[in-house]
């Protein structure tokens, strides 16, 4: 990735732990990945195409949505729980879809809860006819909530003024964004400004069945234009959820990282904390950092985990958890085994390998608990696992040969990026065969 000409909020920080080569900041990044901007596509009404097309349409390119259901509209609980499982967000839209969702704030949440299974269960939601409800039931259940437009679609890299009024474009028919070019306009202006952009969408006038979906029908190949032109531009805009883009703003807004004193020879030890407390959310989103340094070859790891890793620029890029526990990076240009940044494979061990006589492809998705954890292949070729915390996480070439091991840390985390070809991600008991291209 080019992370020439990036935005970031800067943190500076004292003095490297003792055995660095020089004194330098540690800064956290104002998007994921050091992305200039952010976008976040939603969908209401629990069509049935969500799941037949517009969830495909996502995940062509590793990219996730926000879904938001009405409860009596009878939703295909099973293929939404399938998108869950697959990273997407499902969020409220109500119980009823009446002309305001008051009283139905903590139902629409608890009902949609009881249905699917996901981190943190329900925690953002949209109003139907964008009338905002009762706004202290809001703040115990959500951590946002989002309206239609307000002429400030496109927010600024602290997002919107309110959480609970956050703005998005209406596509389709009733306005102007029903065009490829209306959704890469709009993802531009957020590239110029550092900035986050949401669109609320209903169903497609060309796809499958929109149920209840009905209003301001968007031309589905609109939509897959843009997603097309994001990953074009990968470098510059995040497509990421509504809860995880407002996860990472607040994160972020709170975080600071801090070098420790002390540690060994050629390693710097930092903490990356903040403060947020609620009952709705844990806020561990990983933050984009990155560290300058003139070293070669890294390891990096939180917790005794092992994070993926990238030196471009003269500066380490990783994404850490906040209160997670300590960093360290570590030099390890001498000779040693291959470092967590690394693509190669090293040798499997007969406790995590594959069977030696099974190709990857032979490997069944197991039984699994209820935390529904996923894993899939994002829009910049990272191997992604999502609520995996606490969880031993192996991942095997098509020899079957271990190239990573690792543990879960916060919500989401970037596990493996190397040459193209198919994988085995095993994240406790279950296990993925993925391809990286």
């Amino acid at each position: 990735m080019n992370y020439n000409k990036i935005s970031i909020a800067t943190i500076a920080v004292g003095m490297f732990a003792a055995g660095s080569a020089f004194a330098q900041n540690a800064e956290i990044a104002t998007w994921s990945g050091f992305r200039k901007a952010a976008t976040s596509f939603t969908f209401d009404d629990n069509a049935p195409n969500h799941v037949t097309h517009a969830a495909p349409a996502f995940d062509e390119y590793g990219y996730k949505a926000t879904f938001n259901l009405v409860v009596n509209w009878n939703p295909d609980w099973s293929g939404f729980q399938k998108m869950a499982d697959n990273g997407h967000e499902i969020a409220s839209h109500s119980n009823t879809h009446g002309q305001n969702m008051s009283g139905e704030e903590a139902s629409s949440k608890k009902s949609i809860e009881g249905k699917i299974k996901q981190k943190y269960g329900t925690i953002t939601v949209a109003y139907p006819n964008c009338n905002v409800p009762n706004v202290s039931a809001l703040q115990q259940n959500y951590i946002a909530g989002r309206i239609c437009g307000n002429g400030q679609e496109v927010m600024g890299k602290d997002g919107p003024s309110d959480w609970f009024r956050v703005p998005a474009h209406m596509t389709g028919s009733t306005g102007s964004f029903n065009n490829t070019n209306a959704f890469t306009g709009a993802m531009q202006q957020a590239i110029q400004k550092g900035g986050w952009v949401m669109f609320l969408t209903h169903g497609f006038s060309n796809a499958g069945n929109n149920g209840n979906a009905n209003y301001s029908p968007t031309d589905l190949n609109a939509i897959k234009g843009a997603l097309k032109w994001a990953n074009q531009n990968d470098k510059d805009i995040w497509v990421t959820t509504f809860r995880s883009a407002t996860m990472y703003i607040k994160e972020r807004k709170a975080s600071k990282i801090e070098a420790q004193d002390g540690g060994a020879e050629g390693t710097m030890t930092f903490e990356l904390k903040h403060n947020i407390a609620d009952n709705i959310s844990k806020y561990d989103y990983p933050l984009s950092i990155r560290v300058k340094s003139d070293w070669k070859k890294v390891e990096v790891t939180q917790d005794g985990a092992a994070l993926e890793s990238k030196i471009d620029g003269g500066y380490i890029y990783f994404d850490a958890v906040p209160n997670a526990g300590k960093i360290v990076v570590k030099n390890a240009d001498a000779p040693a085994p291959e470092s967590s940044s690394s693509a190669e494979p090293e040798s499997s061990s007969s406790s995590e390998a594959v069977e030696s006589s099974s190709s990857v492809t032979a490997l069944p998705i197991q039984a699994f608990d209820d935390r529904h954890t996923s894993a899939y292949v994002d829009a910049s070729g990272y191997i992604t696992v999502q609520n995996a915390q606490g969880l031993n996480i192996t991942v095997f070439n098509s020899l079957g040969n271990v190239v990573r091991s690792t543990k879960g840390i916060g919500c989401e985390q970037k596990v493996f990026s190397g040459a193209k070809g198919m994988y085995v991600v095993k994240v406790g008991s279950k296990a993925w065969t993925l391809n990286i291209k």
